[in-house]
Protein backbone atom coordinates (compact mmCIF):
# COMPACT_ATOMS: atom_id res chain seq x y z
CA UNK A 1 0.00 0.00 0.00
CA UNK A 2 2.03 2.86 -1.37
CA UNK A 3 1.57 6.48 0.13
CA UNK A 4 2.37 9.68 -1.09
CA UNK A 5 2.47 11.03 2.72
CA UNK A 6 5.39 11.24 4.91
CA UNK A 7 5.54 7.11 5.27
CA UNK A 8 5.29 4.50 2.71
CA UNK A 9 2.19 2.66 4.21
CA UNK A 10 -1.86 4.31 5.36
CA UNK A 11 -4.48 2.07 6.98
CA UNK A 12 -7.09 1.37 5.10
CA UNK A 13 -8.93 0.05 8.19
CA UNK A 14 -8.03 1.07 11.95
CA UNK A 15 -6.35 -1.93 13.27
CA UNK A 16 -4.95 -3.44 16.65
CA UNK A 17 -2.59 -0.86 17.13
CA UNK A 18 -4.65 2.36 16.01
CA UNK A 19 -7.82 1.28 18.75
CA UNK A 20 -5.68 0.52 21.07
CA UNK A 21 -4.17 3.90 22.23
CA UNK A 22 -2.24 2.89 25.15
CA UNK A 23 -0.27 0.13 23.34
CA UNK A 24 0.35 2.66 20.31
CA UNK A 25 2.21 4.63 22.68
CA UNK A 26 4.93 2.05 22.55
CA UNK A 27 5.12 2.20 18.84
CA UNK A 28 6.55 4.62 16.41
CA UNK A 29 4.26 6.27 14.05
CA UNK A 30 6.01 3.97 11.09
CA UNK A 31 5.33 0.88 13.04
CA UNK A 32 1.93 2.01 13.61
CA UNK A 33 1.13 2.37 9.77
CA UNK A 34 2.80 -0.28 9.03
CA UNK A 35 0.76 -2.78 11.65
CA UNK A 36 -2.42 -1.27 10.21
CA UNK A 37 -1.92 -2.27 6.62
CA UNK A 38 -3.70 -5.41 7.14
CA UNK A 39 -2.33 -9.45 6.19
CA UNK A 40 0.71 -7.35 4.58
CA UNK A 41 1.93 -6.19 7.93
CA UNK A 42 4.28 -8.52 8.78
CA UNK A 43 6.44 -8.15 5.49
CA UNK A 44 6.24 -4.87 5.72
CA UNK A 45 7.52 -4.45 8.88
CA UNK A 46 10.51 -6.91 7.57
CA UNK A 47 11.14 -5.17 4.36
CA UNK A 48 13.91 -2.35 4.75
CA UNK A 49 13.39 1.11 2.44
CA UNK A 50 15.64 3.90 1.78
CA UNK A 51 14.61 7.27 2.68
CA UNK A 52 16.17 10.34 2.86
CA UNK A 53 15.98 12.08 6.40
CA UNK A 54 17.22 14.39 9.23
CA UNK A 55 18.35 12.93 11.83
CA UNK A 56 18.27 14.58 15.47
CA UNK A 57 19.99 12.94 18.57
CA UNK A 58 20.13 15.17 21.78
CA UNK A 59 21.72 14.21 25.13
CA UNK A 60 21.84 15.00 28.81
CA UNK A 61 25.52 16.89 29.22
CA UNK A 62 26.99 15.83 32.40
CA UNK A 63 24.60 12.80 33.08
CA UNK A 64 26.71 10.57 34.43
CA UNK A 65 28.27 12.63 36.96
CA UNK A 66 23.84 13.25 37.81
CA UNK A 67 23.87 9.99 37.87
CA UNK A 68 26.12 9.28 41.20
CA UNK A 69 24.98 12.53 43.30
CA UNK A 70 21.22 12.36 43.14
CA UNK A 71 18.70 9.78 44.26
CA UNK A 72 17.31 7.05 41.69
CA UNK A 73 14.14 8.51 42.16
CA UNK A 74 15.01 11.96 41.53
CA UNK A 75 17.16 10.72 38.56
CA UNK A 76 13.99 8.89 37.00
CA UNK A 77 11.93 12.00 37.11
CA UNK A 78 14.32 14.27 35.69
CA UNK A 79 14.97 11.93 33.01
CA UNK A 80 11.25 11.17 32.20
CA UNK A 81 10.24 14.93 32.44
CA UNK A 82 12.76 16.27 30.38
CA UNK A 83 12.13 13.21 27.46
CA UNK A 84 8.81 14.09 27.59
CA UNK A 85 9.27 17.58 26.46
CA UNK A 86 11.66 16.94 23.96
CA UNK A 87 9.50 14.19 23.07
CA UNK A 88 6.68 16.94 22.41
CA UNK A 89 8.88 19.02 20.74
CA UNK A 90 10.01 16.95 17.91
CA UNK A 91 6.11 16.18 17.54
CA UNK A 92 5.11 19.84 17.16
CA UNK A 93 7.66 19.90 14.73
CA UNK A 94 6.40 17.40 12.06
CA UNK A 95 8.98 14.78 13.48
CA UNK A 96 8.59 11.27 15.26
CA UNK A 97 10.60 9.68 17.89
CA UNK A 98 12.90 6.55 16.36
CA UNK A 99 14.11 5.63 19.67
CA UNK A 100 14.96 6.75 23.62
CA UNK A 101 18.68 6.59 24.30
CA UNK A 102 18.99 6.70 28.16
CA UNK A 103 19.27 10.50 28.58
CA UNK A 104 18.31 10.99 24.95
CA UNK A 105 16.37 10.68 21.97
CA UNK A 106 16.84 9.98 18.39
CA UNK A 107 14.25 11.51 16.38
CA UNK A 108 13.16 11.38 12.55
CA UNK A 109 12.15 13.78 10.36
CA UNK A 110 11.33 13.24 6.44
CA UNK A 111 9.78 15.14 4.15
CA UNK A 112 9.52 18.87 2.80
CA UNK A 113 11.53 21.13 5.02
CA UNK A 114 12.63 18.70 6.83
CA UNK A 115 15.96 20.16 8.10
CA UNK A 116 14.14 23.57 8.63
CA UNK A 117 11.81 21.94 11.50
CA UNK A 118 14.47 19.54 12.65
CA UNK A 119 16.32 22.90 13.74
CA UNK A 120 13.94 24.32 14.98
CA UNK A 121 12.84 21.72 16.64
CA UNK A 122 16.75 20.98 18.18
CA UNK A 123 17.03 24.77 19.41
CA UNK A 124 13.86 24.80 20.73
CA UNK A 125 14.89 21.92 23.03
CA UNK A 126 18.06 23.17 24.23
CA UNK A 127 17.40 26.69 24.78
CA UNK A 128 13.89 25.45 26.15
CA UNK A 129 16.04 23.55 28.78
CA UNK A 130 18.09 26.26 30.08
CA UNK A 131 15.10 28.24 30.97
CA UNK A 132 13.36 25.62 32.79
CA UNK A 133 12.39 25.47 35.89
CA UNK A 134 12.89 22.30 37.68
CA UNK A 135 9.57 21.02 39.40
CA UNK A 136 10.20 18.43 42.53
CA UNK A 137 12.02 15.76 42.14
CA UNK A 138 13.62 17.43 39.64
CA UNK A 139 17.00 18.59 38.63
CA UNK A 140 17.74 20.97 35.79
CA UNK A 141 19.48 19.68 33.33
CA UNK A 142 21.87 21.04 30.02
CA UNK A 143 20.79 19.80 26.64
CA UNK A 144 23.24 19.44 23.61
CA UNK A 145 21.85 18.44 20.46
CA UNK A 146 23.21 16.93 16.51
CA UNK A 147 21.76 16.76 13.15
CA UNK A 148 22.82 15.48 10.06
CA UNK A 149 20.75 14.63 6.48
CA UNK A 150 20.85 12.44 3.74
CA UNK A 151 20.26 8.51 2.80
CA UNK A 152 19.16 6.25 5.48
CA UNK A 153 17.95 2.67 5.90
CA UNK A 154 14.30 2.25 7.79
CA UNK A 155 13.20 -1.39 8.71
CA UNK A 156 13.83 -4.36 11.44
CA UNK A 157 16.80 -5.21 13.12
CA UNK A 158 17.11 -7.87 16.23
CA UNK A 159 16.98 -11.70 16.33
CA UNK A 160 13.72 -14.22 16.83
CA UNK A 161 12.88 -13.27 20.15
CA UNK A 162 13.12 -9.59 19.64
CA UNK A 163 12.35 -7.11 16.87
CA UNK A 164 12.94 -3.38 16.33
CA UNK A 165 11.91 -0.88 13.90
CA UNK A 166 14.52 1.75 13.78
CA UNK A 167 16.74 3.57 10.80
CA UNK A 168 20.14 3.13 10.21
CA UNK A 169 23.14 4.27 8.34
CA UNK A 170 26.27 6.73 7.80
CA UNK A 171 23.73 9.59 8.16
CA UNK A 172 22.74 8.40 11.22
CA UNK A 173 26.21 7.39 12.85
CA UNK A 174 27.27 10.83 12.11
CA UNK A 175 24.09 12.68 13.19
CA UNK A 176 25.32 10.89 16.80
CA UNK A 177 28.60 12.06 16.70
CA UNK A 178 27.90 15.46 16.11
CA UNK A 179 25.43 15.35 19.16
CA UNK A 180 28.47 14.06 21.31
CA UNK A 181 30.79 16.80 20.01
CA UNK A 182 27.92 19.58 21.33
CA UNK A 183 28.26 20.64 24.65
CA UNK A 184 25.61 21.86 27.04
CA UNK A 185 23.10 24.51 25.45
CA UNK A 186 24.78 23.88 22.43
CA UNK A 187 23.65 22.56 18.68
CA UNK A 188 25.23 21.48 16.19
CA UNK A 189 24.73 20.76 12.72
CA UNK A 190 26.55 19.48 9.35
CA UNK A 191 27.20 21.44 6.18
CA UNK A 192 24.40 19.60 4.27
CA UNK A 193 21.83 20.36 7.00
CA UNK A 194 22.65 24.11 6.68
CA UNK A 195 22.55 24.44 3.36
CA UNK A 196 19.27 23.17 3.37
CA UNK A 197 17.76 26.34 5.84
CA UNK A 198 16.19 29.10 5.36
CA UNK A 199 18.53 31.87 5.24
CA UNK A 200 17.64 33.63 8.76
CA UNK A 201 17.85 30.72 10.11
CA UNK A 202 21.07 29.78 8.70
CA UNK A 203 22.50 32.76 10.07
CA UNK A 204 21.99 31.36 13.43
CA UNK A 205 24.75 28.99 12.98
CA UNK A 206 28.64 29.37 12.91
CA UNK A 207 31.43 27.95 11.47
CA UNK A 208 32.76 25.56 14.64
CA UNK A 209 36.53 25.38 13.85
CA UNK A 210 38.86 22.41 15.32
CA UNK A 211 39.18 19.07 13.68
CA UNK A 212 35.70 16.70 13.20
CA UNK A 213 34.62 13.71 15.43
CA UNK A 214 36.35 10.45 14.38
CA UNK A 215 33.83 9.19 11.84
CA UNK A 216 32.76 12.35 10.46
CA UNK A 217 34.47 13.36 6.74
CA UNK A 218 37.03 15.79 7.52
CA UNK A 219 36.01 17.82 4.77
CA UNK A 220 32.62 18.43 6.05
CA UNK A 221 32.40 21.74 7.33
CA UNK A 222 30.04 22.01 10.86
CA UNK A 223 28.34 24.66 12.40
CA UNK A 224 27.21 25.21 15.70
CA UNK A 225 24.22 27.51 17.23
CA UNK A 226 24.96 28.08 21.11
CA UNK A 227 23.18 29.63 23.92
CA UNK A 228 25.08 32.10 26.02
Amino acid sequence: MESSGSYRYRPATPLYAYRQSWFSRYLAPPVRELLDAGPFAEHALRSPRHANACILFTDIRGFTELSRSIAPGVLIGTVDRCIGRQARAVERHGGYVDNFTGDGLMAIFEGPGMEENACRCALEIVWGASRQTPGRDEYAVPIGAGLHSGDVVMGSVGCESRLTYTTIGETVNVAARLSGRATGRDVVISETVREALSEGLAGRFSRLPGRSPSGVDPAMALYRAMLR
